[in-house]
């Protein structure tokens, strides 16, 4: 003990220097990375891939916003580009095979939308500029770091606002989820629902879904326990979403959906980001990158802000719920289901 007190000050030594070459080391590595990316070559003509996760209609919303925004900035379809869509159906296999071909067949730029499709992507290539929109944010997850190549738009779910904005409408007390564990996004959002509704006092009934079981018995374990059901942007649970929704309605349970498409599927309501928007955001960036003036890192990875406040109000009418003044004031009111055009 006494020569551990007598020589501290060269341990401490020894310490800040190995965290000096550590730092070093990274700071080389990141370098070397950063080396590997180019800008894109000024030409007549580029060549675009557009990596779909799912064939989910948010996602071609986002698609759509993607292709507006090239085209108000000068990059329109045979005119100076090609853009070959894809989209997995949610097979991951698919994903990876895709994400190999846009490498092999040297596209200028990669567009990915949602998390799995940029995952397969930034794990193809670390050279090839690619716009991420719609994923998760990188800090939510480790597998994008050192990914210079990356730039995007992320989406991180409103899960406190959702939450914020059920309990002026609705008396909550307990809080269903229904989501797929295996669903990194969906344990995500699972964990966002726990630390929202802790601070608003509100318990949490969870179910674990099983596509291999019937969609209905499992809804059924919410009947007596909870005031609403939280659907998260789950791709297992959204392949039976109307079939769930309409059980749901059935039970008297109102649904929070995780994104304005599922309030215009049923559920009651959402506070969610405007996918097209969302979608032209990214659009704009990759022009940025088109442009030839900036490398991926050098923009880094934004959020989309200003979510809306929506309610399908064939839905509150159902359930015979009555909107607060702040809220009848701020949401979006869609009234599709009464055959009425929704307010803008």
């Amino acid at each position: 003990m006494t020569a551990i007190r007598r020589n501290w000050w060269m341990l401490l030594l020894i310490a800040v220097c190995a965290v000096i070459v550590m730092a070093s080391v990274i700071d080389d590595h990141s370098a070397v990375l950063k080396k590997q990316i180019r800008l894109i070559p000024q030409k007549g003509f580029y060549y675009i891939g557009i990596l779909q996760s799912d064939s989910l209609p948010e996602q071609g919303k986002m698609v759509a916003g993607i292709k507006a925004a090239l085209a108000s900035r000068g990059y329109r379809e045979k005119d100076n580009i090609r853009i070959d869509v894809f989209s997995a159906d949610g097979d991951e296999k698919k994903l990876d095979v895709q994400a190999k071909n846009f490498v092999k067949d040297k596209k200028d730029l990669i567009i990915t939308v949602g998390t799995d499709a940029t995952k397969a992507c930034v794990l193809e290539t670390k050279s090839v500029p690619i716009v991420g929109v719609g994923m998760l944010p990188p800090e939510s997850n480790n597998f994008f770091d050192n990914s210079y190549n990356l730039t995007g738009i992320s989406d991180m779910p409103a899960v406190l606002n959702q939450i914020r904005m059920a309990a002026k409408v609705l008396s909550l007390q307990t809080v269903g989820i229904i989501f797929n564990p295996k669903d990194e996004g969906a344990v995500i959002q699972l964990n966002l629902l726990r630390d929202a509704s802790e601070k608003k006092g509100i318990h949490i009934y969870e179910v674990a879904f099983d596509e291999k079981e019937d969609p209905i018995s499992q809804i059924e374990k919410f009947s007596g326990h909870v005031d609403a059901v939280y659907i998260p942007a789950d791709e297992t649970v959204l392949k039976s979403f109307d079939e769930i929704v309409k059980h749901l309605m059935k039970l008297g349970i109102p649904v929070i959906g995780e994104n304005a498409e599922m309030v215009r599927r049923g559920a009651l309501l959402s506070v969610s980001a405007e996918y097209y928007r969302m979608g032209f955001s990214g659009g704009r960036i990759a022009s940025e990158l088109l442009d030839g003036k900036k490398k991926p890192y050098e923009i880094g990875i934004t959020k989309q802000i200003d979510p809306d406040w929506i309610v399908n109000m064939s839905v509150a009418k159902t359930l015979k719920k009555e909107l607060p003044y702040d809220v009848w004031q701020k949401a979006r009111k869609l009234y599709l289901y009464d055959g009425q055009a929704a307010r803008p």
